[in-house]
């Protein structure tokens, strides 16, 4: 099934380059792509109009119903996320899919251990994207409070994690053993000077890093400019944990 132009429903065949479709729903508009073939192209079906070309937005083809955006952060190293822009394959943006606070542990008694990141298995606190395409970039801005420092940066997701994401696979999980399942998690995990990570993951299946990046300092500082420098408040025990052992810088 596929919607077309917010307006017509309908069943598609494929055939190499051409997409037949059996349009749906409202009979007037139906009527105007009812067995219409379809080129496709990279992001959109294309009717040849004769002066011009309609391009007709093509929907996700996922094997589940969405993708899980998350972020994560070092033990400790506190993260306020000020907005995850999305851009999907089609070129589609969702701003601000993503914004507060991230997943981090804060274990009592500065009993954690900030260098290195969480793991092996990745979730993050985030969102299920269901009307979107596979990632084609994320652009971030967030305030490392533990710092404190405002950063910026333009993930653009590689074409193998893409792959990825569709490829089902055989894996043993904990609690039910051996079976087939998808990575359907991006999680990205943030940490202090600027460091940016993505890993792909999903239900039993550790993460597989398929990007690291150096942010940028925000030149508008938190909340682009209109706080007067002021960051969010950091955490009562990550300041008892930076006082005492610091912010390990380098390690990740």
């Amino acid at each position: 099934m596929g919607n077309l132009d917010g307006r017509v429903k309908g069943r598609w065949q494929r055939s190499e380059n051409t997409v037949t479709l059996n349009a749906e729903g409202h009979s007037d508009v139906a009527e105007l792509f009812k067995r219409v073939p379809l080129a496709v192209g990279e992001h959109c079906l294309i009717r040849d109009m004769g002066d011009y070309k309609a391009c007709y937005l093509r929907q996700p083809q996922l094997p589940y119903p969405g993708w899980h955006l998350g972020f994560v952060a070092p033990d400790y190293m506190d993260v306020w996320l000020e907005t995850a822009d999305v851009t999907d394959t089609r070129g589609i943006a969702f701003d601000t899919a993503v914004r507060g606070v991230i997943a981090v542990s804060q274990p009592e008694n500065s009993k954690g251990d900030a260098s290195g990141w969480p793991g092996p298995y990745l979730r993050g606190k985030g969102v299920t994207l269901a009307n979107l395409d596979l990632p084609e970039r994320i652009f971030i801005r967030w305030q490392s409070l533990v710092e404190p420092q405002t950063y910026r940066a333009t993930l653009e997701i590689p074409a193998e994690a893409r792959v990825l994401l569709v490829q089902q696979e055989k894996v043993n999980c904990p609690m039910g053993g051996w079976q087939s399942a998808y990575r359907d998690a991006v999680v990205i995990g943030l940490a202090p000077g600027g460091i940016a990570k993505v890993w792909i993951s999903g239900p039993c299946f550790k993460g597989t890093e398929v990007l690291r990046v150096q942010a940028e300092i925000e030149p508008k500082g938190p909340y682009q400019g209109l706080s007067e420098g002021r960051h969010r408040p950091l955490e009562p025990a990550a300041k008892t944990y930076i006082d005492k052992h610091g912010i390990p810088y380098g390690s990740w």
